[in-house]
């Protein structure tokens, strides 16, 4: 449950149904983001203001308008108490860090660093881990040296030469998903994440997210992977379209390439429409071809 949801229902069970937010986002989940992370909160008092949006069944008012609410969000407000989310939790395992070159360690600390703003979009600090780099700052997240986890967090561990295949329901039936701080899809370090599980005696499942039977396609940036499951979990995506919502340009080239090379050039124009690819990437994928 997105933390959104989790502050609607604390709110309807207030009696607050709008909220006047002033010059702030019209996002229930930035709102909520905002209170517990700085000094925000609600005041009581009366504000008119034009609807800007209904999130999640709350109004939220800005401007000028003739809609009323009896409650405004800012600075020094009162914060709203709720349960935060336990599950799920995202976690990224640096433990093979140190055998990184110094272009992989800036490229893996951005794309770690990448992860709070995802994890912000559905939830909270709270749900995201660090492992393995007692020095590293992440907003409120989780450092810790070592991952101590029960039955009950029924974890996996993103693997894309894993022997589980993911699917929308293996994603939303487990809690806990550790992903490998460290890229391995034709990069020095291969099979990297097979290693980590391996190094930390992690004996849980091997998740590989696949695109219609293939890595090739899928993002393989830390925060990509991140939203990917996340959107299937919270937003009730389907995992292909998660994978393509979130394809750069480079990764929808590969899979074209791909599969134009498997089944001949005749599938390029259903294949690109599948991926939403525009006419720059099918230029890009005949050029490599020699097609022009």
């Amino acid at each position: 449950m997105t933390l959104a949801k989790v502050f609607s229902q604390k709110l309807r069970e207030l009696g607050i149904s709008s909220i006047y937010i002033g010059h702030e986002r019209p996002s229930l989940q930035s709102l909520a983001i905002k209170m517990l992370l700085k000094n925000y909160g609600l005041v009581e008092e009366r504000r008119e203001g034009m609807l800007i949006t209904q999130d999640h069944g709350i109004k939220l008012i800005s401007g000028k308008g003739t809609e009323t609410s009896r409650y405004t969000f800012r600075k020094g407000g009162k914060k709203v108490s709720i349960h935060l989310p336990e599950y799920p939790k995202m976690v990224i395992d640096l433990g093979l860090f140190e055998f990184l070159n110094e272009e992989e360690k800036e490229k893996t600390l951005l794309q770690v660093d990448l992860c709070l703003s995802v994890i912000r979009k559905f939830l909270w600090d709270g749900n995201l881990t660090v492992v393995g780099k007692a020095d590293y700052v992440l907003g409120r997240a989780n450092i810790v040296q070592s991952l101590s986890l029960s039955d009950e967090d029924n974890p996996v561990i993103l693997d894309p030469y894993g022997d589980v295949v993911a699917t929308d329901q293996i994603l939303r039936d487990h809690n806990v998903f550790v992903i490998g701080g460290i890229v391995d899809k034709g990069r020095r370090l291969d099979r990297a994440t097979e290693r980590l599980a391996l190094s930390r005696g992690y004996s849980f499942p091997r998740v590989k997210i696949q695109l219609r039977g293939s890595i090739i396609g899928v993002p393989d940036e830390i925060n990509k992977i991140l939203e990917i499951i996340l959107r299937v979990k919270e937003l009730d995506q389907s995992l292909e379209e998660a994978i393509i919502s979130l394809q750069s340009k480079s990764d929808k080239i590969s899979r074209l390439l791909h599969d134009v090379q498997l089944y001949g050039m005749e599938v390029l124009e259903e294949e690109a429409r599948w991926l939403r690819a525009d006419d720059k990437v099918i230029e890009i994928v005949r050029s490599r071809l020699g097609k022009n």
